[in-house]
């Protein structure tokens, strides 16, 4: 394909994200470029980093989570943050950019959630580590400086799914209310049968459809001729009703473009407040680099969230 790459961003026009377990045992790495635009970080001024472990759930291992808080700040909104990676790679370092500038730029605090990946934990080792760092966030609300009624969610990639995922049982499971979900360019549905799958099946940059049935394999532990969980695989949902309202950022160049189409027009379809913001020229993970189509995205994700906590 005639690529034709947004100003700003062609160093990522090489970079091929690799999301095959050379060792079964171990969590695949973050290609090196990768790695170095994730780990170009400063906090922003005034913006403290906590990290700790929560309990997790049904005796699974401990969550280690990183808090994004404005310092001395009482009693704001809280931005539960769920990275990519494809389910079989990433962690905290992530998403520091992103999580703090959204800590920033909202004026809430931030829990960023070290799930654990897949091959070594399938489906829902990831749902149970996020519900788990949701409800120790809220059962320390006052500790944290955090306001319980005041949520949102914020989901790249694979974490998208899982955030996704997270909406949909919280709405069956009775709460807490989730004030607005942001998936950014998500992983959404297992089949990678969309116009956009095929068309950058083995031709793009950073992540091709060619991978993707592969990955989904990985997470739900290998396909055994049964439905998933729609809490794992969101597309398969039949009823988005009574979702939170939703801000679906996807991206020309991507294989994952469609499905985040689909989902935000089938929210819609659902009486669900959705934005839908469809970026040009750009791949999966643009975000990684600074840039002013980034920052134009971020502030729309900040108002999103600002609407919705009632801050604007």
């Amino acid at each position: 394909m005639n690529y034709k790459p947004h100003p700003g961003y062609e160093s990522l026009w090489k970079v091929k994200m690799d999301f095959e377990p050379v060792d079964q045992d171990k969590p695949v790495e973050n290609a090196p470029i990768i790695r170095e635009l994730m780990m170009n970080f400063k906090a922003p001024e005034g913006i403290e980093i906590l990290d700790f472990k929560v309990p997790g759930k049904n005796g699974a291992p401990e969550v280690p989570v990183r808090v994004y808080r404005n310092k001395d700040e009482k009693k704001v909104p809280m931005v539960l943050n769920i990275h990519g990676g494809g389910f079989v790679s990433g962690d905290l370092d992530n998403d520091n950019i992103r999580a703090s500038k959204i800590a920033k730029h909202v004026g809430c605090t931030v829990v960023s959630v070290g799930y654990r990946l897949a091959p070594q934990a399938v489906f829902p080792a990831q749902l149970e580590d996020a519900l788990a760092a949701l409800e120790y966030a809220i059962t320390h609300a006052d500790s944290l400086g955090i306001n319980p009624e005041k949520i949102g969610v914020f989901g790249t990639s694979a974490g998208g799914c899982i955030s996704a995922g997270l909406c949909l049982y919280l709405r069956d499971h009775g709460g807490p209310k989730i004030s607005a979900q942001v998936l950014n360019f998500p992983a959404l549905d297992y089949l990678a049968t969309s116009t956009s799958a095929l068309q950058f099946y083995d031709d793009a940059p950073l992540v091709q459809g060619d991978g993707l049935s592969n990955v989904w394999k990985l997470y739900l532990g290998g396909f055994k001729g049964e439905i998933p969980s729609y809490y794992a695989v969101p597309a398969l949902a039949r009823d988005l009703s009574e979702l939170p309202p939703t801000c679906m950022i996807v991206n020309e160049y991507d294989p994952l473009r469609d499905e985040g189409i689909d989902y935000a027009r089938r929210l819609m379809s659902f009486a669900v407040p959705t934005e839908l913001y469809s970026l040009p020229r750009v791949p999966h993970g643009f975000d990684l680099i600074s840039a002013p189509l980034t920052d134009w995205i971020r502030e729309a994700i900040y108002r999103t969230f600002k609407r919705e906590f009632g801050m604007l």
